[in-house]
């Protein structure tokens, strides 16, 4: 099926030609005439969301997939398609600093979602390992690079020259991290990249061992420990103006400070590297998870424009006329992201110390073993597709008259994206569940 597919694939592309042939030059009065029956408008995305979503979360449409609605006709198709390259190819550059021993490469490795252990993993160990900067490419998304820079424990540390030697232009923003007290290095860096306009926060790490060592004493209060840590580290950063501390364990990302961090880079990061930032993210809680859904369900009007506005001749069996590979890409996309692979699981294995066939167990839909051909092909094949079909019927009140072309099947991938975002989303909730992390 996917050799029959890919032939397909080839040939239609093959047949089609820069050089428009007489039959396809529209005269100026034909284009007026049929303008309408190529216009997809905002009415028609608002009708298709209620006719064919039935999710907790609303669709978002941003200001870019609203100019793509509003285009002409002609252009919808190229620009959809490069605004989903253009978000494919976005790139995001982290840098990890700060003192010797702090856990920046543990740190590294768990934004990476990978354990220690790992053949992949940054290396750790009680002694500076980091002689140089380091990058490490996210294991899905090689376009999120994660660099683990030397550490500024040395004392001929000099911030712009440190700066300077790491190739400081490189990095979207900074996390400084300490396992203790932010100390003069620490600062002299932050000012210096204060001054260079970047971003940074700082990041105070292995928390889970300040609240196990301080469990053991009498009237012992964790958010009254967090809260004196989180005052202690502010003394002597104030000199960078109001300091943002997160407070985070590499080994449970799901407690203490690491949502927050990632809510305060979401609303200070520039649009298209959010999205890079929360899709590499692992999914380590009910409401990672709610998160990373929501930027999928972005990108799934994005992509049933893409696959039906570009629609092509139906694969014999199939009754839909849209773009195969991009359906198929997107579920690819979304089964990694909600690390539901067996390199996620076996990562998500060794944190929560759960075996992981139970893991795997947990994963009941259709997409449990991957998002292969043969599903994308069954879903095509169904006879549910008529639901978004009959909004034939719907359409035809809308000003301008008739479906648009190419709606069905907008309005048929739309829906079909949506089923399988939600079929994956609910395996991640039930990993989580048995993982106890929900």
């Amino acid at each position: 099926m996917l050799l029959r597919l890919e032939k397909y694939d080839k040939d239609t592309h093959t047949k089609s030609s820069d050089e428009p042939k007489e039959k396809d030059i529209t005269k100026p009065e034909e284009e007026d005439k049929n303008k309408n029956v190529y216009v997809v408008s905002s009415e028609f995305v608002d009708l298709l969301t209620d006719a064919t979503v039935n999710t907790e979360e609303s669709d978002s449409l941003d200001s870019d997939l609203q100019e793509i609605i509003d285009s002409p006709p002609a252009e919808k198709n190229i620009k959809v398609k490069n605004k989903l390259k253009e978000l494919e190819n976005v790139t995001l550059n982290i840098a990890i600093t700060g003192n010797t021993g702090a856990g920046k490469s543990s740190f590294v490795n768990a934004l990476r979602g990978l354990p220690n252990d790992d053949r992949n993993a940054a290396p750790t160990g009680s002694v500076e390992t980091t002689m140089k900067p380091s990058m490490y490419q996210h294991p899905f998304m090689p376009n999120v690079k994660i660099w683990d820079l030397p550490g500024i424990g040395s004392p001929k540390f000099r911030a712009k020259k440190y700066l300077k030697d790491v190739n400081f232009h490189t990095y979207d923003f900074f996390l400084i991290v300490t396992s203790e007290r932010f100390k003069e290095n620490d600062i002299e860096l932050a000012s210096a990249i204060k001054k260079s306009k970047k971003l940074f926060y700082f990041i105070r790490t292995k928390i889970d061992n300040d609240v196990r060592a301080e469990s053991q004493k009498k009237n012992f209060d964790e958010r009254t420990l967090l809260e004196n840590i989180r005052e202690d580290c502010k003394v002597n950063l104030l000199k960078v103006g109001i300091p943002r501390i997160f407070l985070v364990s590499s080994f449970h990302l799901e407690k203490y400070d690491f949502q927050k961090l990632v809510n305060t880079l979401e609303d200070e990061l520039p649009k298209n590297k959010t999205f890079a930032l929360i899709q590499s993210l692992p999914v380590y809680s009910l409401e990672a998870l709610t998160k990373k859904k929501t930027y999928f369900k972005k990108l799934i009007w994005l992509n049933a424009l893409a696959a039906g506005l570009g629609a092509i001749p139906p694969i014999p069996g199939l009754s839909l006329a849209c773009d195969y590979f991009i359906i198929k890409k997107f579920f690819q996309q979304v089964f990694l992201g909600f690390g539901l692979s067996n390199q996620a699981l076996e990562a998500l294995s060794e944190r929560v110390n759960k075996p992981v066939e139970q893991l795997k167990a947990a994963k009941t839909s259709r997409f449990k073993d991957g998002a292969t051909e043969d599903i994308v092909v069954d879903m095509l094949s169904k006879p549910v597709i008529a639901i978004a079909k009959t909004l034939a019927t719907v359409m035809a009140l809308l000003p301008g008259g008739a479906l648009p072309a190419s709606g069905t099947a907008v309005a048929s991938v739309h829906y079909l994206l949506n089923v399988g975002l939600n079929e994956m989303a609910e395996d991640t909730k039930c990993v989580l569940s048995v993982s106890q992390l929900a």
